[in-house]
């Protein structure tokens, strides 16, 4: 009968969940050294069939027709800070508080990051390590044709000469692009401070991570366990039948 392996069923979907946050976990600790980064975490909820009502003679590999299932809810960004590393580079700036740098990418799309290691390409306008285009408030590549300093409201001198100010943004509805990119909704943002000569580290806590995985395969292993033992249990009662 069907229902007999019900629970199979939903414990082999509580391996997979915690096989996913294994994956999460792993890609924030394989990132705990990547300036920008921001780690993931992975939220998860239980599946109820409506009413509580199986439907006869459906297969239970089918989530409608059980009860209940421990599902991935959503993988969400956490956009702490990180904390500001001193290179004394005058082409490295963090941001403390809120808001992303604007860049261009190769395709013309504006996307955002807050991993400020930049570099100055052959016509002279300031990018990002990938050589997308750094663009300031108004969303132009930023030009940099002599000494650059910038203050801590992201003004930006060439030399004694203002030329401009960084485009600091904060993303509503932020969604990762990759490791260091995002997309979203922008707006000027308000409450923030650059810092020239310093980048943001990753906000990967590594023995929190460490410590995650830990317990991430532990329950992995019970539920594997729990599996074995409901089979055992089937396979005497088939026997019986």
């Amino acid at each position: 009968m069907a229902t007999d392996y019900q629970s199979i069923y939903i414990l082999g979907e509580g391996m997979l969940l915690q096989e996913r946050k294994l994956d999460v976990i792993s890609n924030n600790l394989a990132n705990v050294n990547t300036p920008g980064f921001k780690k993931d975490f992975l939220s998860s909820l239980s599946y109820y069939v409506p009413d509580g009502v199986k439907a006869p003679n459906n297969l239970p590999s089918d989530p409608s027709n059980n009860y209940v299932y421990p599902v991935v809810e959503d993988i969400r960004t956490i956009l702490s800070q990180g904390s500001l590393v001193k290179t004394d580079n005058p082409l490295d700036f963090a941001i403390e508080g809120e808001g992303f740098f604007a860049v261009m990418d190769e395709e013309g799309n504006i996307i955002y990051t807050r991993k400020g290691i930049f570099r100055i390409n052959e016509e002279g306008l300031l990018t990002t390590e990938e050589g997308y285009l750094v663009l300031d408030e108004n969303l132009n590549p930023i030009s940099v044709q002599g000494e650059i300093s910038v203050t801590s409201e992201g003004e930006i001198f060439i030399g004694d000469n203002p030329t401009g100010r960084f485009g600091i943004f904060f993303l509503t509805n932020p969604q990762k692009i990759g490791e260091d990119f995002f997309t979203g909704t922008p707006i000027l943002a308000q409450d923030y401070k650059i810092f020239q000569g310093f980048y943001e580290a990753s906000n990967v806590n590594a023995i929190k991570e460490v410590v995650k995985i830990i317990e991430t395969v532990r329950a992995h292993e019970i539920f594997s366990k729990l599996i074995q033992m409901n089979d055992e249990v089937q396979g005497k009662v088939n026997n019986m039948i």
